[in-house]
């Protein structure tokens, strides 16, 4: 489905909510600290605590020199890793306090991911590899065969619904990676490097595609990337040095 100025729309996926000046932050770290090799002659202080806050429908870019704690970061905040310290609210959850099954639960439904190398399954195909999000959630099969469908042609993809990743380009891999990153209609978004692996031209796409699917249906995007000109398609910039925000930039940033 193409929009007024002929651009992709995800109208599957809108949620017709208010949202007030007011609302509380979908995100909020409190001096969170994350520790490797913790008490060992090796110890490794990656985050040195940290506090954040991010409201709902920020999209934001993370950046800073390799090492500085960008990806431990996002980690912490997908909660594929544990912290050593602090504390993590997503929607007015204390993340800390839910037990593993709970927290399992919480990540499926709550926080989306979208990879640089994408992280598709080889042996599913695009539509297969959508729907596999719903399935884990317990949805009936032809229900979530036909969600993941209706998704993957709102994203441009309904002649590909059938093929597997080898025989997509990797624009289009990127494509079904945000469209199983959606599916669950995530609070939060999480993206590695999403464009790392793709040209400019391309690259250029996918973040026109993510900031149409952050006005429309209000969903927030934490992105972490090496390269500035991402960084500026975002709302602010948070840059990072040995563990700790170092400086916050805030757009519009100017186009080139």
């Amino acid at each position: 489905m193409l929009d007024s100025r002929g651009g992709i729309m995800t109208e599957s996926i809108v949620k017709e909510q208010e949202f007030t000046v007011e609302e509380q932050p979908i995100l909020q770290i409190t001096d969170l600290h994350k520790r490797y090799n913790e008490g060992k002659s090796n110890e490794v202080h990656a985050l040195r605590g940290l506090d954040l806050e991010v409201k709902k429908g920020d999209m934001m870019a993370i950046m800073g020199p390799s090492g500085c704690g960008k990806t431990t970061l996002l980690n912490m905040i997908g909660h594929l890793d544990v912290s050593s310290g602090g504390k993590i609210i997503i929607s007015n959850i204390d993340t800390g306090k839910l037990s593993d099954s709970k927290m399992t639960a919480f990540r499926r439904d709550n926080i989306g991911f979208i990879f640089q190398l994408f992280n598709l399954f080889p042996f599913l195909t695009a539509v297969e590899n959508v729907e596999t999000p719903l399935l884990l959630k317990g949805l009936k099969s032809g229900v979530a065969r036909e969600q993941a469908k209706m998704l993957l042609r709102d994203l441009g993809m309904g002649d590909r619904l059938y093929h597997y990743p080898l025989e997509l380009s990797g624009g289009q891999q990127q494509r079904v990676a945000i469209a199983r990153a959606l599916i669950n209609q995530p609070a939060i978004i999480l993206g590695d490097e999403p464009t790392g692996d793709l040209d400019s031209t391309t690259s250029a796409v996918i973040m026109a595609l993510f900031r149409r699917i952050n006005t429309m249906n209000k969903q927030t995007f934490v992105l972490v990337t090496h390269n500035r000109w991402i960084a500026e398609k975002c709302d602010y910039i948070v840059h990072m040095t040995d563990g700790q925000i170092s400086d916050v930039e805030y757009g519009p940033f100017q186009e080139d």
